[in-house]
């Protein structure tokens, strides 16, 4: 989430902490405070708790957290499944692709 996207009196998902796969909460901001810090209330999972927390806690909207823990829970299988056919960063089949992609001329690169 942008810091300039965040407003007072809006649902989001917060996270304690960053990263995927950690359980999202729901909080209500009240007001910024100061730089990256923003006064909340909290919906889910104890309600009324009113705290401070970081823009960068504030990982989407609340109405938008569904498509972020599918778009994770995709990634994950991604990861897993090229991980699985032994795709990984400086590996044979990278270095492989990154021939076939240099001999086309065409200035393609292999991006991770």
């Amino acid at each position: 989430m942008i810091k300039a996207e965040i407003k007072p009196g809006k649902e989001y998902a917060f996270r304690e902490k960053r990263g995927p796969g950690v359980p999202l909460q729901r909080v209500k901001t009240i007001e910024h405070i100061r730089r990256n810090k923003w006064r909340a209330e909290w919906i889910e999972p104890n309600p009324g708790l009113v705290d401070y927390v970081e823009s960068g806690q504030l990982v989407a909207l609340w109405k938008d957290a569904k498509h972020l823990l599918k778009e994770e829970e995709n990634a994950e299988r991604l990861r897993s499944h090229n991980q699985e056919q032994g795709y990984a960063k400086g590996s044979p089949v990278e270095d492989a692709l990154q021939v076939v992609f240099e001999s086309t001329g065409e200035g393609l690169h292999l991006h991770n």
